[in-house]
């Protein structure tokens, strides 16, 4: 009787041992299966593997999303604002399988590796002696949006002709560098330059108009751009009206017969002279358009405007006194083949008292042609 109740309880272990092991294996197997139901249904967010964006580029947040696992984004079309070089905070917002909503907070970074830009001319020119600002009318545009100046490299030099090849360079705040080729070719300026005279005296051409030691210079040589002059300038009134009171005190009678004479107003005259007495004898007392000086606004012709005016008592006292009122007999007798032109004892120049006194010598006139070592022929 012992025995069997003894193999009874044996049993009855066992098969206690059999179903604790058979709920074990449906219980982990059980769980298994509802952790993978669980995990399918679990909301999974998987970012682009890269989360570095250019500065100032437009992106939508569905850019950053590469794949959603049992949700749908809300604001993917949301377009971030990212003109801050960084890192910058974003915000997913998604609607989960049980229609609940959710944020996932992300980080990107903006960067900037994109080279400026730069818009200029690919070749400028220039001319000797000229300063020329090359940064004038470069522009420099860079996706970071900042204001970025360019800088020129290379070397040249403004007082010798040739060809330099220079670059335009400008960076960015990121190191971004960019470069720009371009050639800036120095030449010779007909109407800008300067020279010395054979007396060592300073010359200057500026816009077509020539300068001898500050001096204004016109004669055969020497010539006037079209557009210059407007009139007999202020001082060299004044230095007439000075001359003629003092000639009134005395009882002569002096009054300007021919002042300004445009370019225009020369050509005309100059062509009537040259159809009635030709070319050759023309240029011994007319002076061609733009040679003139009465275009100057620093001469005028007085009175009679021929030689009958050379010994009247006027012609003799202006002969004589003008240098006094900063004025130059210009074209005096026995010069002709110096300053280019017949005696003119009507013709009176402008230059101001102290150069006048150094050309007047008691009774006898220098040109300014002699003075400035300087000649008077047309080319």
């Amino acid at each position: 009787m012992s025995k069997r109740k003894n193999k009874k309880k044996k049993n009855n272990s066992v098969l206690i041992i059999i179903i604790l092991i058979v709920l074990f294996v449906f219980g982990y197997f059980g769980y298994q299966k509802y952790q993978q139901i669980i995990e399918k249904n679990k909301l999974n967010v998987i970012l682009i593997d890269n989360l570095d964006v250019e500065i100032n580029e437009e992106y939508k947040l569905s850019y950053f999303v590469k794949e959603i696992k049992n949700g749908t984004l809300l604001n993917g079309d949301e377009v971030i604002t990212n003109n801050n070089l960084g890192e910058l905070s974003l915000e997913l917002l998604i609607k989960n399988n049980n229609e609940d909503e959710e944020k996932q907070l992300f980080k990107i970074k903006v960067i900037d590796t994109i080279k400026p830009t730069i818009d200029a001319k690919k070749e400028l020119t220039s001319y000797v002696g000229k300063d020329i600002d090359l940064l004038n009318g470069v522009t420099v545009s860079d996706n970071s949006k900042e204001e970025i100046e360019a800088k020129v490299i290379g070397d040249y030099d403004i007082n010798k002709t040739g060809k330099y090849n220079l670059k335009y360079e400008a960076e960015d705040s990121s190191g971004n560098k960019c470069e720009y080729d371009f050639i800036l070719s120095i030449v010779s300026d007909p109407n800008n330059f300067t020279f010395t005279t054979s007396k060592g005296f300073s010359g200057k051409v500026v816009d077509g108009v020539t300068y001898i030691d500050g001096v204004l210079v016109v004669n055969k040589t020497y010539s006037l751009p079209s557009s210059y002059g407007s009139g007999l300038t202020s001082s060299t009134r004044e230095a007439f009206n000075k001359m003629n009171a003092d000639a009134s005190a005395l009882g002569l009678s002096l009054w300007i017969s021919s002042g300004y004479r445009s370019y225009w107003d020369q050509n005309s005259i100059y062509n009537n002279y040259v159809s009635w007495d030709g070319k050759a004898n023309a240029d011994r007392y007319s002076a061609r358009p733009g040679h003139s000086e009465h275009q100057t606004g620093l001469a005028f012709d007085l009175n009679t405007i021929d030689d009958s005016f050379t010994n009247t008592p006027e012609g003799k006292w202006v002969h004589d006194n003008c240098y006094k009122y900063g004025l130059i007999l210009r074209y005096p007798e026995g010069k002709e083949s110096i300053t280019g032109y017949m005696h003119e004892s009507w013709h009176l120049r402008y230059v101001g008292v102290e150069l006048a006194s150094k050309l007047y010598h008691e009774g006898e006139w220098t040109t300014l042609e002699e003075y400035y070592g300087i000649d008077s022929k047309y080319s």
